[in-house]
């Protein structure tokens, strides 16, 4: 009995197409093709899926002599745009990107922070049946009849509240927290500071620049590298409150939600390490994790 799971396959080599509509078949999933952006976003616009196979490199219309990269790219940001909801750290619809060139993988796990799921490379064997599999395990959808249960939620209100979750999933050499529903993906400096700051919110005061790692006569950049990671979810909405005299807090409209603190330490950066260790064993976190609310009074300004 086949489970009613629907794919959208976008992929402008038919050869490969057919292969992944094949392997669907295999999984009791049946899918719809497309060929190219214009196609691929009529159909997301018009019907529901579960799944997306994206290959980065396609066509922009149907009349397209030769696809591009940032074709794929584009819309897979678009994708995401749509289609935001989470079930726990994990996007509710998978997207599946299929690279075919090492140049293509590269960009694709760049854009992991941009939403991708996975990263399949060509050519395509068992490696795609595992893939969708545990895509739908981790989003919780085993079944179709799971899909129903979906509730859409809205998008979040950074103006009013910012729950900041760490997965300590990795892209490259970067690591993924979620500002509400959207992922974005830090470099081990700006996750370093990110991690005093989050301690700091804990524990109701600023932290100063020395702590963050700048001398008392040098400014720092490491904040203003950090608001320009989070800026590309954030936009003009900015969670770091300058207390001047090198003091940083975070505004009190931050929560802390889920922290992969066991992922966090593989990383295997002792000041990484360090901040993780502070941050389980402050009370008011653990606080937090036993139910209480995960909104913090503002902090008290270093005078």
């Amino acid at each position: 009995m086949k489970s009613g799971h629907c794919a959208l396959i976008i992929e402008d080599e038919e050869e490969t197409s057919l292969d992944l509509e094949q392997i669907l078949n295999s999984l009791d999933c049946y899918s719809v093709r497309v060929t190219n952006v214009e196609d691929a976003t009529r159909e997301l616009e018009t019907r529901s899926f579960c799944l997306v196979l994206l290959d980065l490199e396609i066509k922009s219309e149907p009349d397209s002599i030769k696809g591009h990269l940032e074709n794929g790219k584009a819309l897979l940001r678009k994708i995401r745009q749509m289609h935001f909801e989470h079930i726990g750290l994990r996007f509710w619809l998978p997207v599946l990107v299929i690279s075919g060139f090492a140049h293509e993988r590269d960009e694709a796990l760049d854009l992991m922070k941009d939403g991708a799921t996975d990263v399949i490379e060509k050519p395509i064997d068992g490696k795609v049946s595992q893939a969708i599999r545990k895509a739908f395990a981790e989003s919780r959808r085993v079944t179709h009849d799971l899909c129903q249960n979906h509730l859409v939620v809205p998008r979040d209100n950074f103006k009013e509240k910012v729950v900041v979750t760490i997965s300590g999933e990795r892209a490259k050499r970067r690591t993924t927290i979620r500002l509400g529903s959207q992922p974005v993906t830090l470099t081990a400096g700006s996750l370093r500071v990110l991690l005093h700051l989050l301690l700091s919110h804990l524990q109701n005061k600023p932290v100063h620049k020395t702590d963050l790692g700048a001398n008392h006569d040098q400014g720092f950049k490491g904040i203003s590298i950090l608001r320009g990671e989070l800026k590309q979810v954030l936009g003009d909405t900015d969670i770091i409150e300058n207390h001047y005299h090198g003091n940083y807090g975070l505004l009190s409209s931050v929560a802390i939600g889920e922290i992969a603190f066991e992922e966090l330490l593989k990383l295997d950066d002792a000041r990484i390490s360090s901040l993780v260790e502070k941050i389980r064993k402050e009370p008011r976190f653990q606080e937090k994790s036993e139910g209480n609310s995960q909104k913090f009074p503002s902090q008290r300004r270093r005078r």
